[in-house]
């Protein structure tokens, strides 16, 4: 859930028409791969897993594992 201000700052911020939208929460989006990366975000899948012996911790996204590790 995000500010009006954020919501605002997100427009500004866009070179393209966000014309993807998701049927669960409305965010929309510029790319069809950005909507379905948001998509795992509904269902739980966390398909990418730390690979620091022991973490076992998973993530909805790549870069976020990444940035973990």
């Amino acid at each position: 859930v995000a500010s009006q201000a954020m919501l605002d700052a997100n427009q500004r911020r866009r070179r393209h028409e966000a014309s993807h939208r998701c049927d669960e929460c409305g965010q929309t989006f510029t790319a069809v791969f950005s909507l379905k990366r948001h998509m795992q975000s509904h269902t739980g899948v966390r398909p990418f897993v730390c690979n620091i012996p022991g973490c076992n911790q998973a993530f909805f996204n790549q870069s976020d594992c990444k940035r973990h590790e």
